[in-house]
């Protein structure tokens, strides 16, 4: 049963990174659908769409959610439209949308593509950095005629941001190793939202330079990136202890790395820093403790 449930996790950690892969980074861009009445329908084709949705007060206009859409909880009762990768067409018609919001790559495009033809009215958005957060969210409070709410959840965001920055500076950087998975191990890379959030976080990714996004590295390289701190996103939700005890087990191997040394290896919610979403500063926020916390595991 356990394989079975992390399985299922993995594939969820992976809609996010997946998404980033699907195509070359390039202008982010916001398609917003032609001047309309206020949607009282909405069908959201991704989790941080679905999160966004809810944090501009439209939780009554949302009739159908992707599978993986679980937060807030109420997400989860909503109606499935399909999966993050695969949408269903026929269930997204059948609850007769006044609008669609969706992530601009290729599977999901092709299924835009197909809405459209059939006469639904579709938002189609880049999220592939923190301004693209932004900017897509206001995007979404325009198009819902949510511009207040919108402009609103943006400046806290930032405010709090700010905030974090202002009582960080001067200090020293810890340099991060973000662990995407063990087996093979595979790291977070510098031209990614996750670089950001770190950076954000008053760190430094301890992997330099990369021609992946999310390179797999060896041991050589866990020993040359010198890492302070470790972090893992949980792959099961409410096991961290659990997987923190396999962290402990796994990097073990590698005791002159400075952050087993110390034990600073840190197992987080996956969620909040794997969706730029309305959560980000609660992303930013948990890495900030993981690179200054005093105690082992903190």
């Amino acid at each position: 049963m356990r394989k079975w449930w992390l399985l299922l996790a993995s594939l969820a950690l992976w809609n996010i990174l997946g998404y980033c892969l699907a195509r070359p980074p390039g202008t982010a861009r916001v398609d917003a659908p032609p001047a309309a009445s206020t949607p009282t329908r909405i069908v959201s084709l991704a989790p941080n769409l679905t999160e966004i949705l809810y944090a501009l007060g439209l939780e009554e206009a949302i009739v159908g959610v992707t599978l993986d859409s679980d937060y807030p909880a109420a997400a989860a009762d909503r109606p499935k439209v399909g999966t993050f990768w695969q949408p269903n067409v026929e269930a997204v018609v059948a609850l007769k949308p006044d609008l669609v919001v969706a992530l601009d790559f290729q599977q999901q495009k092709s299924v835009v593509h197909r809405l459209e033809r059939l006469g639904c009215r579709c938002l189609m958005t880049d999220i592939w950095t923190v301004d693209d957060f932004f900017r897509a969210v206001g995007t979404m409070g325009q198009v819902t005629g949510r511009e207040q709410q919108a402009e609103a959840l943006v400046a806290d965001i930032q405010e709090d941001i700010q905030r974090l920055h202002d009582a960080i500076a001067g200090q020293t950087r810890p340099r991060a190793l973000w662990v995407v998975q063990r087996e093979p191990l595979r790291v977070a890379g510098r031209d990614t939202f996750i670089n950001e959030l770190i950076e954000l976080a008053g760190g430094e990714n301890a992997i330099g330079p990369t021609l992946h996004k999310y390179p797999p590295i060896g041991a050589e390289q866990v020993i040359a990136c010198d890492a302070e701190v470790i972090i893992e996103p949980a792959m099961v939700k409410g096991d961290f202890e659990h997987q923190r005890k396999t962290a402990l087990e796994y990097w073990s191997r590698w005791p002159h790395v400075p952050a087993v040394q110390a034990g600073r290896i840190h197992v987080i919610d996956g969620d909040i820093v794997s969706r730029l979403g309305p959560r980000l500063y609660q992303g930013i926020e948990t890495i900030a403790h993981c690179l200054r916390a005093e105690a082992p595991g903190e």
